[in-house]
């Protein structure tokens, strides 16, 4: 099965709207892809949650960032990279380096630059599904 860590922007608009984001969550809960987090992510995905201008979007961060983290396989990550400059950017590619990610999806332009890291392919949602459907 592919494994696959999203980055929070695609946690965040795959849980709040409709698009790649969420035809890539809605295959994760079909069975089709097993999702790959850490505690920092977990982490980062409930300050996100909490801000201010995603109160209406999402009541209750602690419940969605727990209802990720049970959906998703949790990679303690032992690496400690400083790959980019964004330090919790540099959380995801530990994430995915630890826990042998097939895939990084991300919205983040850092990210993307990169196209892979360690052999490990770095796509945009849209992209994603695309390669993912072949």
């Amino acid at each position: 099965m592919t494994r696959v860590v999203l980055d929070t922007n695609v946690l965040v608009s795959g849980l709040g709207w409709s698009g790649p984001p969420a035809a890539i969550l809605d295959a994760a809960l079909a069975g089709e892809l097993t999702l790959l987090t850490s505690p920092a992510l977990i982490a980062k995905l409930r300050r996100v949650l909490g801000y201010r201008k995603l109160a209406a979007a999402f009541a209750n961060p602690n419940t969605i960032a727990s209802l990720v983290a049970n959906a998703s396989v949790t990679i303690t990550t032992s690496s400690q990279l400083q790959v980019v400059n964004d330090d919790s950017d540099n959380r995801v590619l530990e994430a995915a380096l630890d826990g042998a990610a097939d895939y990084v999806v991300s919205g983040d332009d850092d990210l993307l630059s990169l196209r892979t890291f360690q052999r490990i392919p770095i796509l945009t949602p849209a992209a994603f599904l695309a390669d993912h459907r072949k």
